[in-house]
């Protein structure tokens, strides 16, 4: 059975804490452009610093979860974000602001570790399919509410309002997170005295994930830079709804891809979301109607969410049972990794060839993916 009450419980609180992060993302670029008057490229590495913070909080996670538990360390990861979004309101400092950005995202690292370890340990082994992937769905519905509240909220109340919004967010999340009943993990033994890498990353997993860092640095310069783009030609209005649309695509095709997986593998998914994605980044750079755009959001719904989604299957089908939170862990870092530096190179970029070349050159280097994939995992998909 995959929908118990821990598993409802996980899942709100993965939604709630996404939720408030994708609303602080889209928000930050304009934000530290219209308060501290940086450049595009500059804002928007001040919101990727966010999944910077991200990185190293989910560097640590998947080796501390071992040692102190999915509680303590799940209860931490809050306590953490919640300090940070209370900091929000109070600082009005380029250089302090992009401090509070980097310890949230230590904060949300450790939520998100936590909660995607912890849906592997409470979900059968034969659903492991379609559980991560109907757990996958609180992300899914965050990255379309997340956006369309933070573009509409942006137009209508005051950033402080937006930050204490995200902040009322996650102290429901930490309410959630009382009435969850913690599994038991497995502790590993100790090794030798000394920092092992090995601890902290899967090996196994990395170049699996590099290709969703390639793919991801993409999204996240859309996820930052998609606000100023759209009012620079007099869409914000169609961007607002992007992030919609593209949540009601990729949750249409939900019911679908992840039994798919569990039956026929991850090649019958990854192949087709990479081609989608290319050809939405196509559309998008190609878009002067806003048709346009929401068609280019449609086909992005439907390849990066499952491609994302599935790509976190294989992960764990690549730790065998073992160092699963390792697993897990290497994923999320290279992914927001990806989309952490996403609007910093795509943004210094789009100086150059503008944001319709900015798009152009996701939707080459997605395309180039689709063959890095069968060279690190897809011909060897075949045969398993």
């Amino acid at each position: 059975m995959i929908f118990t009450k821990n598993f409802i419980y996980i899942a709100l609180i993965n939604f709630f804490v996404s939720m408030a992060y994708y609303m602080l993302f889209v928000i930050s670029t304009p934000y530290a452009i219209n308060h501290f008057y940086v450049s595009i490229s500059l804002g928007g590495f001040v919101a990727g610093l966010i999944l910077i913070g991200c990185l190293c909080g989910r560097f640590i996670a998947g080796k501390i979860v071992l040692l102190i538990g999915f509680k303590k360390l799940l209860f931490t990861g809050l306590i953490v974000y919640i300090l940070s979004l209370v900091l929000y309101l109070v600082v009005d400092n380029l250089y302090l602001f992009m401090i509070v950005r980097f310890i949230s995202g230590i904060g949300i690292g450790c939520i998100g570790t936590v909660a995607s370890v912890l849906v592997v340990h409470i979900i059968p082994k034969e659903l492991h399919g379609q559980g991560i992937n109907y757990f996958s769905l609180s992300a899914v519905m965050a990255m379309a509410i997340g956006p369309f509240a933070g573009i509409y909220m942006m137009e209508h109340v005051s950033f402080h309002t937006i930050f204490g919004f995200c902040l009322a967010v996650g102290i429901m999340s930490f309410i959630f997170a009382l009435f969850i009943l913690y599994p038991s993990i497995e502790k590993r033994p100790e090794k030798s005295s000394g920092f092992h890498l090995s601890e902290y990353i899967s090996y196994a997993v990395i170049p699996i994930a590099i290709v969703t860092m390639l793919v991801t640095a993409g999204y996240g310069s859309l996820q930052a830079l998609l606000p100023v783009h759209a009012a620079n030609i007099d869409m914000s209005k169609t961007a607002s709804i992007f992030f919609l649309v593209y949540a009601i695509a990729a949750f249409a095709s939900r019911p679908f891809t992840g039994k798919t997986f569990d039956k026929r593998g991850a090649n019958i998914i990854i192949y087709p979301a990479l081609v989608l994605t290319t050809i939405g980044f196509v559309l998008l750079s190609l878009a002067t109607t806003s048709f346009l755009m929401l068609l280019s959001a449609v086909f992005l719904g439907l390849g990066i969410a499952n491609f994302q989604t599935t790509i976190q299957a294989i992960c764990v089908r690549l730790s065998h049972g073992k160092g699963i939170s390792q697993a897990i862990s290497t994923y999320f870092i290279f992914m927001d990794l990806g989309i952490g530096m996403g609007p910093y190179l795509y943004g210094f970029l789009a100086h150059y060839i503008g944001f319709n070349g900015l798009f152009a050159s996701a939707a080459a280097v997605t395309f180039m993916c689709i063959f890095l994939y069968y060279l690190v995992y897809g011909k060897r998909a075949y045969a398993m």
